[in-house]
């Protein structure tokens, strides 16, 4: 009996640890099927408390058992149901069978509040709801929900313990084996996996999309930089002509080779150009050191604003150990969202401003501002102001530096118009 009782309070203390364990990921995360895990595995631990005698032991004496098991059995029921339908995303995968979910949420409440005349005691009413939760499981892992298939096998598991426990007699007085509190235990065990697992996919599909919204912002920047290269490549072109020209009427061997280099010298700014152009839209695969001031040129020679005066204040430099193309891009964003600005506005004397004081890095214009209205908006994915925006350039530039750098992107109106503050927490 002393062993049956060390491996019954293991076995509980397994299921508490779960719980303990999917709440506190709830707080960190603040996702919901973390909370409603925790809850229902509250609930199952408090029906294997029940079952074994151990709440009745507790509770005063004038509370009936019946309104014991009522009320723990709908707890754990109700918080059954929540966590399957957000484990098993119902709303957005399975959209017909939403207002049955809500009806049996509705049903279980009132099945509560109604009691005696629950039918808490009516097993096949609740077999019947436990089983349309099993459908519901089965009808996404036909979608493909690999996570789904761990929710059948968790369930299946806990019923045949179950189902043992009613029709199989044990005879060996319970001293090692419970199938009851075995099915519990593995429930519990096999469903936080599955929850895991499915934590973790949603993380990969997040970062997937991130990763495609921030090519969208590439692609859409992409005008801009090939209209500065065509700007940047008309110089060149145009010394190249006269050098050919040159070329053809001078005399002297020595005039000759002095014209060829100067001819390949602006063959290879032109070839640079274009390597600046295919390394900006390279992906970041790892992170590298670079100084700010050095990157904030090369995006300043890739960007043509002949109309617009920007002037830089390096008051200290600063090295970064971090993804150099993301942090380029974002530069881009910046100052392109800058110029747009200023020639929507039609500014008088256009200018940008950009002081790079160590770790931060800020970009003024003298444009007026934001719109109060829209400056808590700003970086909102899909907002924008511009008539054919579309509304991802700021949103990505403050993912890019808050979720990859580490770094903090914000922005306020000054009397001279929009600030953009780029901080690196960590060098």
């Amino acid at each position: 009996m002393n062993l049956f009782i060390f491996f019954m309070g293991m076995a509980f203390g397994l299921i508490l640890m779960t719980s303990i364990y999917n709440a506190v990921l709830y707080y960190y995360n603040r996702e919901k099927a973390f909370l409603y895990y925790a809850l229902m595995q509250i609930g199952m631990l408090g029906s294997l408390f029940y079952e074994q005698d151990i709440i009745l032991s507790i509770i005063p004496s004038h509370i009936e058992s019946d309104v014991v098991f009522a009320s723990i059995s709908l707890f754990t029921f109700f918080f059954i149901v929540m966590f399957s339908n957000r484990f098993l995303s119902i709303s957005p995968h399975l959209k017909e069978h939403v207002k049955t979910i809500r009806f049996i949420l509705m049903f279980i409440v009132l099945d509560f509040l109604f009691y005696p005349y629950s039918l808490t005691f009516d097993f096949g009413v609740y077999l019947f709801i436990f089983s349309y939760l099993v459908y519901l499981a089965y009808l996404r892992v036909k979608q493909g929900s690999i996570s789904s298939r761990f929710y059948l096998v968790g369930w299946g598991v806990f019923f045949f313990f179950v189902l043992s426990d009613e029709f199989i007699d044990v005879h060996i007085e319970e001293v090692l084996f419970n199938p009851m509190i075995v099915g519990s235990v593995l429930e519990a065990i096999i469903l936080a996996i599955a929850l895991s697992y499915q934590i973790n996919e949603r993380k990969k599909e997040q970062e997937s999309q991130k990763q495609l919204l921030i090519h969208q912002s590439k692609l859409a920047s992409m005008g801009e930089m090939l209209g500065n290269i065509a700007h940047q490549w008309r110089q060149p072109l145009t010394r190249l002509s006269y050098t050919f020209m040159n070329i053809e009427y001078s005399e002297k061997q020595i005039e000759r080779s002095q014209l060829v280099n100067e001819g390949t010298q602006q063959l290879e700014f032109m070839s640079q150009t274009i390597d600046d152009f295919t390394n900006f839209y390279a992906p970041a695969k790892e992170k590298e050191n670079f100084m700010l001031a050095q990157e904030l040129q090369n995006i300043l020679e890739l960007v043509h604003h002949d109309e617009i005066e920007i002037n830089v204040d390096i008051k200290e430099d600063s090295t970064l150990f971090n993804y150099k193309n993301e942090f380029k891009q974002v530069l881009l964003n910046l100052i392109v969202n800058a110029k747009d600005v200023l020639e929507t506005r039609k500014i008088n004397n256009p200018q940008i401003f950009i002081i790079i004081d160590k770790n931060t890095l800020s970009l003024e214009d003298n444009a007026g501002g934001i719109n109060l209205e829209n400056i808590e908006k700003i970086f909102e994915p899909y907002f924008t102001t511009k008539e054919l925006g579309l509304g991802i350039g700021l949103y990505m530039s403050k993912l890019i530096i808050e979720k990859n750098m580490g770094g903090r992107l914000s922005v306020e109106n000054t009397d001279k118009g929009a600030l953009f503050t780029i901080v690196f927490l960590n060098k």
